[in-house]
């Protein structure tokens, strides 16, 4: 009797241990401490921005790109990023001021957030 008292005891606290383990993240991945930081959608959003931005001459190259960053960008807990992401969206369909002005924001949030390149 006492070995089953101890196994169901041990298991329960394995199985508290691997749950605590297993919780507190979502699909885009663990909640980062700190908002202000870099969590990896983020990251994922800004390193295809980088690879992306110069060669979005044309309309529907920023939209194209706008649209791969975005599918990053909404999955981020950083602060700013989501928002710049979807203002840039916005503007790279509004003309070639309009993506500039939501490109250098959305680059500035990577930046702030401790982006490198």
């Amino acid at each position: 009797m006492r070995t089953r008292h101890a196994a169901v005891g041990i298991t329960t606290a394995l199985f508290i241990a691997l749950t605590g383990c297993f919780s507190g993240g979502d699909e885009a991945g663990p909640t980062p401490a700190d908002p202000t930081k870099l969590d990896d959608a983020a990251e994922l959003a800004c390193d295809d921005f980088a690879k992306g931005y110069d060669s979005a001459q044309t309309e529907q190259a920023r939209v194209d790109l706008a649209g791969k960053v975005n599918k990053w960008a909404q999955d981020s807990v950083t602060n700013l990023i989501a928002e710049n992401a979807t203002a840039m969206a916005r503007g790279s369909e509004a003309g070639p001021d309009a993506w500039k002005m939501g490109a250098d924001a959305f680059a500035q949030a990577c930046l702030d957030a401790g982006w490198k390149a």
